[in-house]
């Protein structure tokens, strides 16, 4: 940078100095507007100079205040896109680290200025719903929900999904997650969240609705779908059988399909409540 300095200051110097030693310094002329200016070349290049001076010092007294740790220089910085791009960058690995907390005040801080602020709003309620930041998660979702374009609406969706199952509002849940079911009935995460809502509230006749749709989706791998299939279908028999009696478990075991009613886990279930109720 010194040498830039010294290069450029010998190069005005001369421009100035040749000249003056010729003694014939030259006219420049300037004609805006029907105005003419005309002055000495050595006179422009002084001026030339003295607003470069004047440049560089706007420009230091501008990144003096810019980094300074007073709270407009604070501000200012908050303001920066490079600066939200960092800390984006930086929450980004916070989020693949576990540290929701950390992950979601960056990315809090950065949603404003980000390239997507809605993108950014919604990751910020993420990372706060995995942290169990509940009122934080829905400040930022109302945020993302005046942001969103037609195709964000989904994403959006799905973490105010997230949100209503983490913070056990089942009701809301279960009527967004009709809604999605109907909207994206393949859709693997949507038949994830619902798994997960149905498990949570013991809709083993849901779950087993919804199987089928998941196995085609591969919403899971088959062992962890085979593992689901068995909780939701002895789940539903032993609610049928404590909470309507025997009549209405034995109707609805002879709707289920022939595989169904031929696994040997299911039979005995059954016969265990059927023997069991009947000797009472």
């Amino acid at each position: 940078m010194l040498r830039i300095l010294i290069i450029f200051l010998v190069l005005v110097g001369g421009m100035i100095i040749g000249p003056i030693l010729a003694n014939h310094q030259g006219i420049v002329l300037f004609q805006v507007s029907g105005y003419r200016i005309t002055m000495s070349l050595t006179t422009f290049i002084l001026v030339e100079f003295v607003l470069i001076l004047l440049l560089c010092l706007i420009y230091w007294i501008v990144k003096h205040i810019f980094y300074s740790k007073t709270a407009f220089g604070s501000w200012l910085r908050s303001l920066s896109p490079i600066k939200s791009a960092k800390r984006i960058e930086q929450a980004q690995w916070f989020l693949l680290e576990g540290d929701y907390k950390k992950a979601s005040k960056l990315l809090s801080k950065s949603a404003k200025n980000a390239n997507n602020s809605a993108l950014t709003f919604l990751q910020a309620a993420q990372a706060e719903i995995n942290h169990n930041q509940f009122d934080a998660a829905r400040e930022h979702l109302d945020e993302a929900a005046k942001l969103c374009k037609d195709k964000e609406i989904f994403a959006f969706k799905l973490v105010q999904l997230r949100l209503q199952i983490k913070s056990q509002q089942y009701d809301l849940a279960r009527s967004n997650v009709e809604k999605l079911l109907e909207e994206k009935p393949r859709n693997p995460e949507v038949l994830r969240l619902a798994d997960q809502l149905y498990y949570e509230t013991k809709d083993f006749q849901a779950i087993i609705d919804i199987l089928p749709a998941m196995y085609k989706s591969q919403a899971f791998d088959e062992a962890q779908l085979d593992r689901f299939k068995d909780v939701a279908y002895v789940g539903r028999i032993k609610q049928l059988a404590d909470h309507q009696g025997i009549d209405k478990m034995i109707a609805w075991w002879k709707e289920q399909p022939k595989v169904i009613r031929k696994n040997p886990i299911y039979q005995g279930t059954v016969e265990v409540y059927h023997d069991n109720l009947l000797s009472k």
